[in-house]
């Protein structure tokens, strides 16, 4: 055991003995490491955001395409409510109305070309222009089916106004919606007041007798009407037993009749 220990001591003194050798270490790392969070931080950056500007035209009223000007341009005319001029026209259109559209607008059946002024007039549904027009129309009325406001609007502007005016004097009866109020069907009134009832109407009604209650139900009988506190139940129905239609007795059905005198009948043995 004294060896031993004596050994081990040995090699102690001996490790205590050697030289220590310090290791360099290159500082790259440091460089490596600054540029990388440079890097990062050039990513984190945010990009400027490029805005691209389109060119708009000067006049984006009216476009180009020869549909779009023949539109705006029965459009126009529509609203004019009297023959519209080539000048005119080519005024609204921005210069953009050429022969090709002229020549489409004669093509259409509610437009109406004057070849000796040359002007362009729409036809509308119905040729009212005016107000007095409008209620001399609704007179001549055979029915009381009422005109149509939607009607009224293509080809007459002044429809709305000309409405309000004669609802306001009493000359016509308006049928407006229940939300917005506005129009709807119209009628010429050919009666009095709106809200008064006729003197004669009143003398008529005052003059029929209503009979008492207890008789009330005999006397519709003998109108030949039937009373509404009666119990339709009860009441007989012309024909009501219907007789039933008894069901003829089915018969069989006769097969292989060709071969009558080639075939034996077995059915006695049954």
């Amino acid at each position: 055991m004294s060896s031993l220990a004596e050994d081990l001591s040995a090699f102690k003194n001996r490790l205590k003995a050697q030289p220590v050798l310090q290791k360099r270490v290159i500082s790259s790392v440091n460089n490596d490491t600054s540029s990388t969070n440079n890097s990062d931080d050039e990513r984190k950056k945010k990009k400027p955001k490029i805005t691209t500007v389109f060119s708009q035209p000067a006049d984006t009223g009216i476009g180009s395409h020869i549909l779009t000007q023949l539109h705006h341009a029965v459009e126009f005319i529509k609203k004019q409510d009297r023959p519209v001029t080539v000048s005119e026209l080519q005024s609204y259109l921005s210069g953009q109305g050429g022969p090709q559209l002229l020549t489409n607008l004669q093509l259409i059946s509610r437009i109406n070309y004057d070849p000796i002024n040359k002007t362009y007039e729409y036809r509308p549904l119905h040729n009212i222009r005016s107000a007095e027009g409008f209620l001399a129309f609704l007179r001549r009325q055979p029915t009381f089916r009422g005109l149509s406001v939607k009607e009224l609007k293509d080809g007459w502007s002044g429809c709305m106004e000309a409405i309000d005016e004669l609802e306001k004097s009493g000359d016509i009866l308006v049928l407006r919606t229940k939300k917005e109020g506005t129009p709807r069907l119209v009628w010429a009134n050919k009666g009095g007041d709106i809200g008064g009832v006729d003197e004669e109407f009143v003398t008529t009604w005052d003059r029929i007798a209503i009979p008492p209650q207890s008789e009330l139900p005999s006397t519709l009988e003998g109108a030949g009407l039937k009373p509404t506190s009666v119990d339709p139940s009860t009441v007989k129905k012309a024909n009501a037993l219907i007789e039933r239609k008894q069901k003829k007795p089915r018969k069989g059905k006769i097969t292989n009749t060709h071969l009558t005198g080639i075939l034996k009948d077995f059915s006695g043995r049954r």
